[in-house]
C-alpha cells in the first residue's frame, strides 16, 4: 500500500511539476509579446509625434534642416518633445516602458514613394526636391525589444488670406507737402483707416489730395473694421514656422530678411546698412521672394533708401490682450520703400513721406502667404523595417 501511494504521488509530483513548466513558459512567451508589441506601440506613438511636428512646422529648409536624428535629450524645435511621448506611454502605468529609448530621423524622399533605407539615410534633412513629402524614421527600444517603423509623410499647406490693402490701420498720416506720389495703391483696395474723422484730419486721415499724393487719388476708406489681420490660430501657425525656421525673434533683429520673419516686441529701425537677402542688393527680400515681417508689439522705421519687399503687419496686442499702441507703429522716412502693403492691427497708425513714394501696393506681397496646415502618412508608404527580436 506504501509503494502505490508513493508511486501515485511521484506521478501527481511529475504531472505538477510539467504543468507549472508549461504555464511559466506560456507566461513567458506572453511577457514577451507584450513587451513586443508595447515597443510597437511606442514606436508608432513616436512616428506620429514626429509627424504631428511637421504638420505644425512644416518640412524644414536649407538654412535650419531637422537634426540628424531626434531622441529623449534633443530640445531642438523641430522634434518631438520627450515629455508629451512619456505622458502617453506612462511607465507607472505600463511597467513596459520603464527606460525605454526612442529616436526619430527626418529625411527627403529622392526616389518618390520608393524606401531604400541607404538613399534615404543620405538624402538632405528637409524638403529639399520641393514636394512637400519627407520620410520619417521612428525607433523604439523598451524591456530588450526593438521595434523600428518608416512611413512618407506629406504635409499640406493652407493659404494666409490678408486684406489687400496698400495700408490699413487706425490712422494714416505724410510728413511730406510735396507734389509727388507718396503711396501707390494701385491694384489694392486703397488705404483703410479705422478713425472716422474729416479725411483731412491731422489725427486721421492726414495727406495732401491735391498734390497726388494718393495714387489712385480717393482711393481710400474710413471706418475700416476693427478685426485682426489674421485669425489668431493662423497667427500662431504662423509664429511656430518663425521659430521652425529660424526667424523668430524676442527682439530686434540686425536682419529682417526672411519668409515669415516673428519680432515678438522691441522698436525696430532698419536703413542701408541692415544685411541684403541671398541674390538682392540690399535689404530687405526681393522682388522675386517677398516676405512676411510680422511686429508682434512695438514699432517698425525704415530709413534711407532700403527696401523691403513683402508684407509688414503688426498685430499690436499685448500678452494681457490689451493695444501696444495708438501711436505711429510703422514709419518710413527718406526715400525708404515697402514695396507691398502695411496691415496694422487696432489703433496704431502709419507714417510715409519724406523724398518721394514710401508705400508701393504688391500683390506678389499677398499671393503666396501660407502656413502648415495638416500632415499625413502617404498610402502604402507606412511599413516596419524588419528586426531580428
Amino acid at each position: 500500500m506504501l509503494v502505490i501511494s508513493v508511486t501515485m504521488l511521484a506521478l501527481m509530483m511529475g504531472l505538477g511539476s510539467a504543468a507549472l513548466s508549461t504555464v511559466d513558459t506560456q507566461s513567458d512567451v506572453v511577457m514577451k509579446e507584450r513587451r513586443h508589441e508595447s515597443t510597437f506601440n511606442l514606436a508608432e506613438g513616436v512616428l506620429n509625434a514626429q509627424t504631428f511636428v511637421l504638420a505644425r512646422l512644416g518640412t524644414g529648409s536649407a538654412t535650419s534642416q531637422f537634426p540628424t536624428s531626434c531622441g529623449a535629450g534633443s530640445i531642438e524645435v523641430l522634434c518631438p518633445a520627450d515629455e508629451q511621448i512619456r505622458a502617453s506611454f506612462d511607465a507607472s502605468v505600463q511597467g513596459d516602458f520603464a527606460g525605454a529609448e526612442w529616436t526619430t530621423k527626418v529625411r527627403d524622399n529622392p526616389s518618390g514613394t520608393f524606401y531604400s533605407a541607404a538613399a534615404v539615410e543620405s538624402a538632405a534633412r528637409y524638403d529639399a526636391n520641393g514636394d512637400q513629402q519627407l520620410w520619417v524614421r521612428a525607433n523604439a527600444k523598451a524591456r530588450g525589444r526593438e521595434r523600428e517603423i518608416v512611413a512618407l509623410v506629406s504635409v499640406e499647406f493652407r493659404p494666409i488670406d490678408f486684406p489687400r490693402f496698400a495700408i490699413a490701420g487706425g490712422w494714416f498720416k505724410t510728413s511730406n507737402n510735396g507734389r509727388k506720389v507718396i503711396v501707390d495703391a494701385t491694384g489694392s483696395l486703397g488705404v483703410g483707416v479705422r478713425c472716422a474723422l474729416p479725411p483731412q484730419s491731422s489725427t486721421c486721415l492726414d495727406y495732401q489730395p491735391g498734390k497726388g499724393q494718393l495714387e489712385p487719388a480717393g482711393a481710400y476708406q474710413l471706418n475700416y473694421p476693427n478685426t485682426s489681420g489674421v485669425l489668431p490660430d493662423e497667427l500662431r501657425a504662423l509664429e511656430d514656422q518663425a521659430r521652425a525656421s529660424g526667424t523668430y525673434h524676442t527682439s530686434c533683429p540686425s536682419n529682417p530678411n526672411g519668409q515669415v520673419v516673428v519680432i515678438a516686441s522691441g522698436n525696430c529701425s532698419y536703413n542701408n546698412s541692415a544685411p541684403a537677402a541671398p541674390g538682392g542688393s540690399k535689404c530687405c527680400n526681393t522682388s522675386a521672394k517677398p516676405g512676411l515681417l510680422i511686429m508682434k508689439c512695438g514699432s517698425l522705421s525704415f530709413g534711407g533708401n532700403i527696401e523691403f519687399h513683402g508684407l509688414v503687419y503688426v498685430p499690436n496686442v499685448s500678452s494681457t490682450g490689451s493695444w501696444c499702441s495708438s501711436g505711429a507703429v510703422v514709419t518710413t522716412q527718406g526715400t525708404s520703400l515697402i514695396k507691398g502693403g502695411v496691415i496694422v492691427d487696432g489703433p496704431g497708425g502709419i507714417v510715409s513721406g519724406s523724398s518721394g513714394l514710401n508705400i508701393e501696393f504688391n500683390p506678389n506681397a499677398f499671393d503666396n502667404l501660407r502656413t502648415t496646415g495638416t500632415a499625413g502618412v502617404v498610402q502604402n508608404t507606412w511599413r516596419e523595417v524588419p528586426d531580428d527580436n
